[in-house]
């Protein structure tokens, strides 16, 4: 059975990347029938929070992405916490050095950088001399006496190591470049290229699927299940994600963490969408594709071994065509609910006022977040400054009497068309310019000269609302 696991580390939000890393295991997962498991590697006890490990798990699901097994529901392989198997690991550190596979290193951090730096100025590559694999007893017991306590190194064996990558094809190193690495510290903490070896071997993973910036590290991890004699599981490095400009993403980029995206205002389903399609394309070329119908045409054989590139503008369009093509009204209201409860803006609007402003705006949005513009609008009574005061004092006064008297008079507030017409009758009626008396109308409702189409804010504020407002700002001037 095929098993793929998504492992992060609570240190941060869930970045896009690896919102993308773990949607690619998903859907290997799901397409071959296997499990998709989740796993916490929280071993950087400095910097992981179990308020992260929240943030993450919450916003996968957010994405749709469910695991099988994990720390939250369990599984036959638990614990599914790095923290909680220690002693595993060092069971299995201890079995290499028995076996000369891997000694004890009693170097300080101040030693090796004098030894990084003398290498880098002899123009050597910084790779660990071995000054602690064959010391003697009295060596190690003064290093003791001292009080230094020993990280474990693996013994890399020199040879020629050939892999397989499923995406980028066979790969090669002499591994005479490989620096003996650290596998387990000091205070018996695993490293990652160790712990992350006999987390997946006793998980029974067998693919494992994740960024090319792993590559290096996936040398290492072949080189340590050789040593073990265990089974290598099938390796797959996706592409890096890059920004437009090709550079490092960062968040000079726009949003780059699934939680940003939601406070955005961004649909969870044109998210996983457009991310699917970062390094990865049907054969169909499809590019509108719901979760499961991704799942149906995904292969490994489809993602690119060149970078792909995050464009949050992009991935505008593709929240823009959701609201305006796909999703229902009641999904979008449910999108727009789920988005102000995490928003905290307070907005006391019901959902039939908010279905309204729905089928007026869905055409035009690109984020749900622009839903709050006429939000705004409803809600909020307009502020008067002195610029606004000003413009108002300027309005004729025969003005401010007509606009009262038309919309005092007219009745059908519900119907859109025939808010349009009346507006052009008065305007035509009394010999009122139309911008004149749009842009007085607009001053009075919104403090505001510009915004959306006044026939639409005055069919949302409706007729006792829109009169209210005419006379409590008419008192100003």
């Amino acid at each position: 059975m095929v098993r793929v696991r998504f492992a992060p580390s609570p240190t941060g939000y869930l970045h896009i990347g690896g919102a993308r890393t773990a949607l690619f295991n998903y859907l290997f997962a799901r397409k071959n029938n296997g499990k998709f498991i989740l796993r916490i590697e929280d071993t950087d006890f400095e910097r992981s929070n179990k308020e992260y490990e929240e943030v993450i798990m919450r916003d996968l699901r957010w994405l749709g992405l469910e695991w099988d097994e994990g720390p939250d529901i369990g599984g036959p392989y638990k614990p599914y916490r790095q923290s909680e198997r220690l002693d595993l690991y060092k069971e299995y550190a201890n079995k290499l050095i028995q076996e000369g596979k891997a000694y004890y290193c009693y170097c300080t951090e101040e030693e090796l950088e004098v030894q990084r730096k003398l290498q880098l100025k002899e123009k050597k590559p910084p790779i660990y001399d071995r000054r602690c694999l064959n010391l003697t007893d009295k060596k190690r017991q003064e290093y003791i006496n001292e009080g230094r306590k020993p990280s474990v190194r693996f013994l890399v064996p020199y040879k020629e190591l050939e892999i397989t990558d499923l995406i980028h094809g066979k790969l090669s190193i002499d591994t005479k470049i490989i620096s003996d690495p650290i596998i387990l510290k000091s205070n018996g903490v695993p490293t990652y290229n160790f712990g992350v070896v006999i987390d997946d071997h006793f998980m029974e993973i067998t693919h494992v699927i994740r960024g090319d910036e792993h590559l290096d590290n996936t040398y290492r991890q072949v080189l340590i299940y050789e040593s073990l004699d265990w089974q290598i599981p099938f390796y797959a490095h996706i592409p890096m994600i890059l920004a437009p400009d090709r550079s490092k993403l960062s968040k000079r980029h726009g949003a780059t963490s699934v939680e940003e995206l939601k406070k955005l205002g961004f649909i969870n389903k044109a998210v996983i969408n457009y991310i699917a399609l970062l390094g990865w394309s049907p054969k169909d070329n499809t590019e509108i594709m719901f979760l499961d119908q991704i799942v149906s045409k995904f292969d490994l054989s489809g993602v690119l071994d060149h970078p792909a590139v995050y464009d949050i503008e992009k991935m505008k369009y593709f929240n823009h065509y959701y609201i305006a093509n796909i999703l229902s009204d009641s999904e979008i209201l449910e999108n727009l609910n789920q988005l102000l409860a995490i928003s905290n803006l307070g907005y006391n609007l019901d959902d039939d006022l908010k279905l309204k402003v729905i089928k007026l705006e869905k055409n035009r949005v690109y984020l749900l977040t622009d839903f709050f513009e006429l939000f705004d609008i409803i809600e909020k009574d307009p502020e008067i400054k002195e610029d606004v005061l000003n413009e108002l004092k300027s309005i004729d006064r025969n003005v401010f009497e007509v606009i009262i008297n038309s919309l005092n008079d007219f009745e059908y507030y519900d119907d859109m068309e025939k808010i349009k017409g009346y507006l052009k009758d008065v305007s035509k009626g009394n010999d009122i310019k139309v911008g004149q008396l749009y842009k007085s109308i607009r001053l009075l409702l919104t403090g505001k000269s510009e915004g959306p189409e006044l026939p639409k804010i005055i069919y949302l504020l409706g007729k006792e609302k829109t009169i209210k407002r005419i006379n409590v700002v008419k008192q100003f001037v």
